[in-house]
This record gives C-alpha cells, structure tokens and sequence, in this order.
C-alpha cells in the first residue's frame, strides 16, 4: 500500500473531541477516514494507509464498501476481520464544518450487536455536540453582525447630532476631525481618508485615520490620491469597490479599496477613500461563503449614507454663510443710516462695536457672544434714525425737549429691530444701553444687574467714545479726563466690573481709537449697467 498524507485540514479539533468522546465510551482510541474525490477514502492523521489496512490483512475493497455503506446509509456497520473479532465503523458529521468522517476500530467480542448500540448512542451524542458547536458559532457570527450595525447606528446618530448646524463654527473638517476614526472602525478599514478638491482641482488629502492594529500597512498619501484621480470619473456614478489588487507596483499596499463621491448641487466637494479591509477571520456557519473579509455592499452604504450627510451640511453651510453675510450687510446699511444724519457720529456705532467686543472678552464672554455683541454695537444708535436732523446737528447744547427728544432713541432703535428674527439678539443692547447702575438711566430706569449684562458693556464703550469725540457742540475730551469720570461713575452710572476691565486693556481701548480709520462711503460712478 502507498503512503497517502494528506495536508487537507479536516477540522483537527472536532476530530479531537470525538476521538477522547469515543475513546471514553470504548475504552480505546479509534481512526477517523475522509472522502476525496480523487484519492477515495483516506485516513487521517495516521498517513500511513498499510498500518490500518494489512495490519489486519483487512482487504482494501471490502475496507473502502463499509466505509462508503455506512457513510451513506448513516448509520453504523462492521466486518468480521477474524473469529470473534471486528472491525467497527459508525458514521460521523461535524456541522460546523459541514465535513463527514467515519471513525473505526478493531473489537474482540462474541457479538457486534452491543457495538453497534453503542455506536448509534456515541453517534446521537456526538451530533448534539457538533449542533451545539456549530450553533455557538452562529452565534458568534450572528453577535459580531448584531455589533457591527450597531457600531454603525452609533457613528450615524453622532453624525446627526454633530450635524445640527447651529452657527458656522462646525466646519467640514471639525466634523471630519471627530467622526473619522469612529466610521473607519465601522467599515473596518485598515485606513480612511477624506480626500478634498471640487471639479478642475486636484484632489488633496485633507483628513486621515489609520487603525491602531498591529500589520496595517501605511498607503502613502500621493498613492491615496492616485487612486483618486484613476477613478473619480467613475465614483460620479457609484461607488467604486476593488478587492485583491496585490501586485499593482504604482498602488503600493493597496489591496482593496472603496471610493465614494460627496456631492453636492454644484459637484464634487470631496471622497472618501477607505483602503485595505481588516480581516474578522470569523466562520461561515451559514455556509453562504461570505466574503467577510472584503469590502461590499455594507461598506459602501455607510461610506455613501456618511457622504450624503457631509455634503447636505456643506450646503447648508454655505446657506448659512450666505445668511450671514447677508445680515452683516444689513447691519452695516443701517449703521451707513445713521452715519449720513450726523457725519459728527461717523464711525462712533464701529467704535463702540470694537470697545464693547474688547470689554466683552475680558469680563468672560464666550467668543460667539463676543462677535454677537460686535454687532449689537453697531446697532445701538440705529434708532437715532427717526430723530430730527436739527436736534442731531444742533452746535450749541441740547433744551430739556430736545434732549428727550434723543432719549427716544432706544426705543425708536427696538422698535426698528424687533421684526428682525435673526437679529433679536441685539434687542437688550439697543435698549439698555442708556440704563444707569443706580437706576436714574433710561428708559426704564433698572437697577444694578436688573440691567442686561450687554447693555452695562455697552454703556461703557458708549460714555468712552462720546467723550473722547468731536462732536457738533464740542470738542472731544482727554483720554486721561475720560478715565477719570469713568472711574469716579463706578458704581453708580456704571457697573464697576466693567469699569475695572476697561482700565486692565485701557492701552488697548486707546491704541484702537488713535488708529481707527472710518469706512469710506463709495462714491457712484454714473454708468449703464442697469439700463
């Protein structure tokens, strides 16, 4: 007989399971044989087919028909090798897997019937041990599939909430920095990269995550963007998925890769470039041979769904940008307004915004705050728009009436600003800013901290450039003189933790009224363009 070894994995700790299960129930150790198409039935393990066949004299055929008998019939048989001795063979199936063996061993007995009870028992118990093994595999497949949606859930709930666009603060990239790594472990990627460049730009690595496992090959980045640049034609229409492309010199250690598009109205703003699929190395109990360990379908739905995403938010960045700009324009009409009825007050609403954002940062502001009261000030005035030009350009002091008149300006200014939505931040500022700590202010005449914070801010940027200005009836006073009145009101005109932050960057508040240069009013040109 030849030496038959076989270098096929038949399931080597199955096989050992079932040989100490049946060892324990005989009392000996038996052989386990598998079928191959072109060798028939071979022995495992042991190689050598002569110590199990001519050992015994046992002849091959008649061997090789009771291994097929009871392979097929299912159940367990035997041939009488010598007089009350025999060679048993009970059929085995590891569900796992999806292998059949038969296992075999020589008996000295008067009768094989009890070996063949035993045989059928030890066949029942290892069924239900291979079911509940390849059951326990299902579930672990089944667990990994249940944590796998789940990880993608996570990464798309925390990109609905990090895409609640509440100003213009959560930029593209912010967005990118955070939720990045979360989306490369969902999709299992060895990297992942958001590649940057709207049509006629070249693509620019932007954004980029590497798994922290141990053999993630490092793609260089002129490589990430050669991948690009092959196939952003392509990703336009779908995603572009290819798996096993070792070998390719110029896409050095890329295997596999998934390219999606992000796309808004007006084109490509970006893609998503993940690159090399980790491996699960789990088992296919549903014998389905799934590609596990590829990128598919699932990948390049998430990578679409995060791409979708990014992209409607940086559109309606762009909207909100444009809003923006739009009410900074606005503002800036409505403070030109007011500048055109006193050229005496020109850049006094600017000065003041620059005063009152500096004081803001240095009583604790937040940044977004600071720039909201930026624009609260150049609005504090706008009310002044409805006051008689006469009393505004007047050379000599004001009357008892007239300057009620001006005191009307506040509110002229809230009643202006009201019916803008965007703009009702702004509303206590413009109100308030003529409010006295001690409460002889106006037009309410609050007290102390009953006084919105912004209109206490401002109430000393205010009082600052009004007396260091020129102004119809007078000319501006001292800085040194400013100071002193303003230090002498702590308290009483003014809130004295505003005072005291003015006097901390009072060499700043002088640098930016010495340099401050007004804006100037474009002069038109006449010309054709509307005709």
């Amino acid at each position: 007989a030849a030496d038959v070894t076989t270098t096929i994995d038949p399931g080597k700790v199955w096989l050992e399971k079932a040989n100490a299960s049946l060892r324990e129930s005989y009392g000996c150790s038996f052989d386990f044989w598998s079928h191959f198409s072109e060798l028939g039935w071979v022995p495992i393990e042991s190689g050598k087919l002569e110590e199990l066949v001519d050992a015994e004299m046992v002849d091959r055929e008649r061997l090789d028909n009771l291994l097929e008998q009871v392979s097929r019939d299912g159940i367990p048989g035997f041939i009488e090798l010598a007089k009350n001795r025999y060679l048993l063979a009970i059929p085995l199936h590891d569900f796992a897997s999806r292998k059949h063996y038969v296992a075999t061993s020589r008996f000295e007995t008067d009768t094989p019937d009890p070996l063949l009870q035993m045989g059928e028992m030890s066949q029942r118990f290892l069924k239900q041990e291979s079911e509940i093994a390849r059951l326990g595999e299902e579930n672990a497949y089944f667990l990994k599939q249940v944590s796998d949606d789940f990880e993608e859930l996570t990464f798309l709930r925390f990109m609905a909430e990090r895409l609640c666009l509440g100003d213009g603060t959560n930029t593209i990239h912010a967005i990118l920095s955070e939720s990045l790594e979360r989306l490369g472990e969902a999709i299992k990627a060895e990297t992942l990269c958001f590649i940057d460049g709207q049509d006629r730009v070249a693509p620019e690595v932007k954004a980029i995550w590497r798994s922290a496992e141990k053999g993630v090959t490092e793609v260089d980045p002129a490589v990430l963007v050669e991948l690009v640049e092959n196939h952003r034609e392509a990703a336009k229409l779908q995603p572009v998925i290819k798996n096993q492309m070792e070998g390719l010199e110029n896409l050095l250690g890329v295997h596999d890769f998934v390219l999606v598009a992000v796309s808004t109205s007006i084109g490509e703003i970006g893609w998503f470039l993940a690159v090399n699929r980790r491996k699960d190395h789990l088992p296919d109990p549903l014998g389905k041979n799934l590609s596990q360990n590829e990128f598919g379908t699932p990948e390049a739905s998430l990578l679409s769904t995060a791409a979708a995403m990014l992209a409607s938010h940086a559109s309606n960045l762009n909207l909100f940008q444009e809003r923006e700009t739009l009410l900074v324009n606005v503002v800036q009409s409505l403070v030109s307004a007011v500048e055109a009825k006193d050229g005496y007050t020109c850049g006094h609403s600017e000065r003041v915004a620059l005063y009152a954002k500096r004081l803001a940062q240095q009583v604790g502001y937040s940044e977004e705050d600071c720039d909201l009261l930026y624009l609260t000030g150049l609005l504090h005035d706008v009310g002044k728009i409805g006051i008689n030009d006469a009393i505004l350009q007047k050379p000599d002091a004001l009357t008892e009436e007239e300057f009620d008149e001006i005191k009307k300006h506040p509110d002229d200014g809230w009643a202006i600003l009201r019916g803008l939505k965007q703009l009702s931040y702004v509303l206590p500022g413009v109100l308030h800013h003529h409010e006295r700590y001690d409460g002889k202010g106006y037009p309410d005449g609050l007290v102390g901290e009953d006084i919105p914070r912004d209109g206490r801010v401002l109430a000393v940027a205010d009082a600052f450039d009004a007396m260091t200005s020129d102004r119809a009836y007078r000319q501006g006073i001292p800085q040194a003189k400013a100071e002193e009145i303003l230090r002498s009101g702590a308290g009483t005109q003014w809130d004295e933790e505003v005072i005291e932050a003015f006097f901390e960057v009072s060499e700043e508040l002088s640098a930016m009224r010495e340099n401050y240069q007004p804006r100037e009013r474009p002069a038109r040109e006449p010309d054709n363009s509307f005709k």
